[in-house]
């Protein structure tokens, strides 16, 4: 199978166009979902802005490490990617993400604002209408959580994708 995957690898991207493929590659198989297009949910312009190395406007700082921390380790996602639940309504996961080798997808909300009830309450609802969906916890849903005095550190993010991106 290792043969097939690398004929395919190594063939032209116009006939890899032409061509459905048995096997493939980590890497092709991570550019053909980055390839898939998707319309990201609209930030206002009246947030602070905050930019990632791909050029992509996230929400908050801590986002913007998240996000710069998974290109740096090669981490395919996709920020604010729809997502159809169960019951028909559309939400945007903070990020949407791809296990290359497990071909598996997981999503990761990072809740900022915990100390805001009215936030708190809405991140609640959010992860039950997600584990309703069949994404929960210790399976394809990853959470992350910051308060005011206990902010997100770059040491968290780091060993949540060591967990479940990289083993």
């Amino acid at each position: 199978m290792n043969k097939i995957r690398q004929l395919y690898s190594g063939a032209p991207d116009e006939v890899k166009s032409v061509i459905t493929p048995v096997d493939i590659s980590d890497e092709d198989y991570a550019k053909m979902w980055m390839a898939i297009p998707f319309e990201r949910k609209e930030i206002p312009e009246y947030l602070p802005l905050y930019e990632t190395k791909r050029k992509e406007r996230v929400r908050s700082k801590s986002e913007l490490t998240i996000a710069n921390t998974l290109d740096s380790l090669g981490i395919p996602y996709k920020y604010e990617c729809p997502l159809t639940l169960a019951n028909g309504k559309t939400i945007y996961p903070d990020f949407t993400l791809l296990h290359v080798m497990k071909r598996k997808i997981f999503y990761w909300e990072h809740r900022g604002m915990m100390d805001d009830r009215e936030y708190a309450t809405q991140a609640v609802f959010k992860v039950k209408q997600l584990r309703k969906s069949g994404i929960s916890l210790g399976n394809n849903l990853i959470l992350t959580e910051e308060t005011t005095a206990d902010p997100l550190g770059t040491d968290e993010i780091r060993a949540v994708i060591q967990q479940f991106l990289q083993s």
